[in-house]
């Protein structure tokens, strides 16, 4: 790789009255390599188009692009340099920040962290900065020249500093079972092990996405909604103001209104988070209170004026046909079938709280692991017997029913719909060729080079060897078989949930479903349960964190190259933040997070969430949930019925391709909407829907 950026052609830039340089984009500035894309395109010669304040597209050559809100969002960039000092010096800077906090508040009562926005608007002001006070000095450092200001602030570095944060702006998930194992299970791992644990899992998904992307990233219908607000707002801080001055005054009213209405529902009037028509409709009536609770019941015409609730399903840019498929399950389930089986008692439901996802005993209380729990942490049959098998709300019961008919059906699905398209991507990929789609920006971008298949496997092989060290070195109880087995498996399931991501703006995941196989594979051992949840979950969610991020790095016109390294460096400092403020953390403030010493300041949840789930899942296990004997044996036909149902589907489909079923009767979005509930609060469910509606 040339790590020498080209210069930057002169032409490009100029300077305003201020004497700060730049862009000047009005004069239609001709690229070489943009007219020549361009030149393909519907005949047209030039790309850079300046769109007026009225105009609906970008560039209206694109009024027949596969996904016209992304025709209304991206638009053609100059070159410019990206491996600046200015990206390494910010990237670095608010990793460190980001981790920080995020680590901090893990342990607290209360969760807060530095969003991707905030950081997004930060830099660019020290970015700006930077560029206007930093000297234009060059720097020789071990033969490789660079420079402290090489030019104006630009869109791309910028971009990738927001990439470097997305690689570890939150807690790595690994710091949850480290922490329990150390609070709850008095495993103290060192620093070594500890932070290489965070490290492989963080990183180990990012070696399969290059096996992906030729057909999760390069497809244009497969455009990621998720990313294109923040491609939005880089366009309008980087464009000349004189073209995006009312999109950012627009943008600086929406943000000073919602921050000053926020301190409403969140300090001062705490009832705007959820205001339950119906229970104040039938004030002091016990049913109309269990039906229109948007916090413990089933939320029917509850609404909210709390954007933290009212934004749950990402109204402003999900697909409206994604979110009508979601609300269509959830309303079935939250708003009929749960009720009815309430109000039946089907399963004991009466014993529990409507909307628990809670595990309770025979009598409706929390049930007390440690009743059931020998000293060494394995299953004392006869103590369980003797008190209570655990036992699930009806809505938390058929929570695991829709999520197993979601993880199958997804497979399904993407094969049925999308599986040609994907093994034609796979032969070209093979042969080292790439469909550019008549995709004009797909066929820019194939004018830089991309990343060697072999960064991939490399990265991917080193990573799986340092897995399989850190599990024997650490004696995490997770043998190299189980490891290779989730990983396999969370490789299988990124093609159906990158097919959602892409599409839908949602993920059906692994979270619940490595729970059960872990705990199928590994009963009796808690902690290896909670790292193979832990490598289950994460291998899929880095794995799609960086195929949506290349797509937006298509949208920003980021070379591969250095969307990988950005991604990368970020994610491999961030454990080193989190794995330090952890430490001191538990040998400060140990005995609080567990509860020995009473504190309002520091309440480990998290951490003792994973402790319950290793316990849940690993002691107890699937066999005692869902094994003979067990009221929800029944669950494990949710498998098949996944599947069969978007079988049926499809085969609609195939003779009304009229309908459009795959958006008007989405089988996987369905289920997926009912696998929402009881795990979020019903006050979510009608308002979002709503806002999907009408914005």
């Amino acid at each position: 790789m040339n790590s020498k950026p080209p210069p930057i052609p002169e032409e490009i830039y100029s300077s305003d009255s201020s004497n700060i340089i730049v862009p000047i984009y009005e004069k239609k500035i001709r690229d070489p390599e943009v007219d020549a894309v361009a030149s393909t395109h519907e005949g047209s010669s030039d790309l850079r188009f300046i769109p007026g304040d009225n105009d609906e597209f970008v560039d209206p050559r694109l009024k027949d692009y596969p996904v016209p809100l992304v025709a209304r969002s991206i638009f053609t960039m100059i070159l410019q340099l990206i491996l600046t000092f200015r990206y390494w010096f910010l990237a670095t800077f608010w990793v460190v920040i980001g981790c920080g906090i995020s680590s901090f508040y893990y342990f607290k009562p209360y969760f807060m962290s530095l969003s991707a926005y905030a950081v997004q608007l930060l830099s660019w002001g020290m970015g700006s900065a930077m560029a206007a006070y930093l000297p234009n000095r060059s720097i020789n450092t071990f033969g490789y020249k660079w420079n402290l200001n090489p030019g104006p602030w630009n869109a791309k570095e910028h971009a990738l500093i927001v990439v470097s944060y997305w690689g570890s702006c939150y807690t790595a998930y690994g710091l949850g079972p480290l922490s329990a194992m150390e609070l709850y299970y008095g495993k103290k791992m060192n620093a070594g092990w500890g932070i290489l644990f965070l490290i492989t899992t963080q990183m180990i998904g990012y070696g399969f996405a290059g096996l992906f992307r030729d057909i999760l990233v390069r497809p244009p219908k497969i455009y990621y909604p998720g990313v294109l607000p923040n491609v939005s707002l880089f366009n309008a801080m980087h464009r000349n103001p004189v073209v995006t001055k009312n999109s950012l005054k627009f943008f600086g009213y929406v943000a000073v209104g919602a921050f000053c209405w926020e301190w409403f529902p969140q300090l001062i009037i705490p009832l705007l988070s959820s205001l339950p028509l119906l229970c104040y409709f039938g004030h002091g009536n016990w049913i109309a209170y269990i039906l229109g609770s948007g916090y413990t019941g089933f939320g029917l015409l509850d609404i909210t004026l709390d954007w933290n609730y009212a934004g749950f399903l990402s109204p402003l840019y999900t697909p409206l046909w994604a979110n009508a498929n979601q609300f269509l399950g959830a309303m079935a389930l939250c708003w009929f079938l749960y009720p009815i089986l309430y109000f039946t008692n089907t399963l004991n439901a009466k014993t529990f709280a409507p909307m628990s996802s809670g595990t309770w005993d025979d009598t409706g209380a929390r049930y007390n692991i440690s009743r059931v729990l020998n000293p060494d942490f394995t299953l004392n049959q006869t103590a369980m017997d003797e008190y209570s098998r655990p036992q699930w709300s009806v809505s938390y019961a058929m929570y695991f029913f829709w999520g197993f008919a979601a993880s199958t059906g997804a497979m399904l699905y993407a094969i049925l719909w999308y599986g040609k398209q994907a093994w034609t991507g796979i032969k070209e990929s093979w042969d080292d060729k790439r469909d550019s789609h008549n995709d004009p920006y797909l066929k820019l971008m194939d004018k830089h080079p991309r990343v060697p298949h072999w960064w991939y496997a490399l990265l991917l092989g080193i990573c799986t060897a340092l897995s399989i060290a850190q599990l024997y070195g650490a004696d995490m109880q997770l043998p190299w078989w189980g490891f290779l087995v989730i990983a396999t498996i969370s490789f299988i399931f990124t093609f159906p949930n990158g097919i959602l991501f892409g599409i839908a703006n949602t993920q059906v995941g692994m979270a619940f479903l490595s729970e059960v196989i872990a705990g199928a594979m590994f009963p009796g051992k808690p902690l290896a349960v909670l790292t193979c949840m832990c490598y289950g979950r994460q291998i899929l969610e880095q794995n799609l964190n960086l195929i949506s991020d290349y797509k937006f790095g298509f949208y920003m016109k980021i070379p591969e190259t250095e969307m990988f390294i950005g991604q990368v460096y970020g994610t491999l400092l961030g454990p080193f933040i989190n794995y330090g403020m952890m430490r001191w953390i538990i040998d400060n403030e140990g005995p609080k997070l567990i509860g020995l010493v009473e504190s309002t300041a520091w309440n480990a949840l998290k951490t003792r969430n994973f402790y319950s789930q290793s316990v849940l899942w690993g002691v107890l296990g699937p066999k005692v949930f869902f094994g003979a004997g067990s009221q929800y044996s029944w669950l494990y036909y949710a498998f098949i019925v996944g599947p069969t149902i978007v079988f049926l589907t499809w085969m609609v489909h195939k003779q009304k391709q009229h309908w459009k079923l795959e958006q008007r009767f989405n089988p996987v979005l369905i289920f997926s909407g009912g696998n929402m509930f009881p795990v979020y609060q019903t006050a979510n469910l009608l308002t979002s829907s709503a806002l999907s509606v009408f914005l």
